[in-house]
């Protein structure tokens, strides 16, 4: 039999590898890297892989030895250049043709770029992979002041790795706060006055008029007239699926590789996960896409449950985390329509917990260095179970209670 082919490695297709030997699906597993390395962890790429307090070894998902011992044939360097739907075959930039029975799009997303007529003759450098990260530091070695464009995620544990490195470190953000499209204004202001009080010098509401190249640095001049000079650029501005290839083999594509709630394309053999899948989530009733390590590892489970006849379905709990210094921000559940908050903890003690209601129920918590408290909510989030704020906002409710007796 042709089996199971898998077009990405990173954690969604190296997760439904495993899982579907796990399951014990025994036939055929063809796994394409278009990179020359084994599947490793995506988040130390910004934090203590990026500072070098880690090392390549020890960021993989699973040693090299397991995807031989597993039957697993991982072919990197490998581009995939056609897939045909109709006839179940795909065929690689080198021109060698592999058949499947079941296929799967792991592709990922990529980094959103500016277009080169941007900014003429200037040099933006972006992070998404080891390769990335091995060329950013190599130009570390010779710069002083970084600046960077964004201060979502990547742009914020970006610069507390390189604060930490003893760079000084600049950040141009043109919404009027930091995080703002996925936090409240009290989160964004915490983190803003954490990386001020380390040093990075933050400017908000600012977008990018020009950039001037002056000897081996750059003058980036803002819309409101702030000169900042630099001798680095990196950008970190979001990302776009990438679905263009499932999409010329005539899978329906829209902001990602459309699934249903068993990551199934408009084609049942095919399937799709992690940050190129716009899935159905029987959680929330409806699709999203999601760039998270927990939701490409759930699509991949339920691929595999798929794959072998079972009925699991999607629906992973949106959650995320973000190292930044000494402090883990933990994220659970979909705030974007919350109509009040509360503050569980102290701001000022650097342990605090912004609850998120809508129409009288909590919806999502973001934490910072409460993890045993938000593991309690976001276990009962995923659960659909209906916390009432009133409840959170009782001083006498402890949510370890939760899910014994005495809730």
């Amino acid at each position: 039999m042709s089996g199971v082919l898998i077009i990405g490695s990173g954690h969604a297709g190296c997760s439904t590898a495993i899982n579907l030997r796990r399951s014990g699906y025994e036939d055929k597993i063809t796994m394409f890297s278009i990179e020359d390395e084994y599947p490793y962890h995506r988040p130390p790429l910004s934090k203590k892989f990026f500072k070098g307090d880690s090392l390549k070894k020890d960021i993989l998902i699973k040693g090299e030895s397991f995807y031989s011992d597993n039957n697993i044939d991982l072919k990197t360097n490998t581009e995939i250049t056609q897939v045909n739907i109709k006839e179940k075959y795909i065929t690689t930039h080198a021109g060698d043709r592999y058949e499947f029975s079941c296929l799967v799009f792991a592709t990922g997303s990529s980094s959103r770029v500016f277009p080169a007529t941007t900014y003429p003759g200037v040099d933006i450098y972006y992070l998404r992979n080891i390769a990335d990260v091995n060329c950013i530091n190599n130009l570390l070695k010779n710069s002083k002041k970084p600046l960077l464009i964004g201060g979502g995620y990547i742009g914020l544990e970006l610069a507390a790795s390189m604060q930490e490195m003893g760079l000084s470190v600049s950040i141009i953000e043109q919404e009027d706060r930091l995080l703002k499209r996925v936090t409240a204004p009290v989160m964004s202001k915490f983190y803003k006055d954490l990386h001020e009080s380390r040093g990075v010098k933050i400017f908000c509401d600012q977008s990018i008029e020009t950039i001037n190249k002056i000897d081996n640095n750059y003058e980036v001049l803002t819309n409101n007239g702030i000169s900042i000079s630099t001798d680095l650029i990196i950008a970190g501005i979001g990302a776009i699926p990438n679905n263009k290839l499932a999409q010329d083999s005539g899978i329906k594509c829209k902001n990602g590789i459309i699934v249903d709630q068993y990551c199934r394309t408009n084609v049942p053999y095919v399937f799709a996960a992690g940050d190129c899948a716009n899935a159905f989530n029987d959680l929330y009733g409806y699709a999203m896409r999601v760039e998270s390590v927990p939701s490409a590892n759930a699509h991949a489970k339920v691929i595999a449950s798929s794959i072998i006849g079972n009925e699991v379905t999607n629906r992973e709990l949106p959650w995320f985390w973000s190292d930044q210094y000494e402090f883990k921000l933990q994220m659970a559940g979909l705030s974007d329509e919350y109509d009040e908050i509360y503050i569980h903890g102290k701001i000022e003690d650097n342990s605090f917990m912004a609850c998120y209601g809508k129409e009288g129920s909590l919806i999502a918590v973001d934490s910072v260095n409460m993890p045993k408290i938000f593991n309690n909510y976001k276990k009962a989030l995923a659960n659909s179970m209906r916390l009432s704020m009133d409840l959170v906002k009782d001083p006498n409710f402890d949510p370890s209670s939760i899910f014994s007796a005495s809730y």
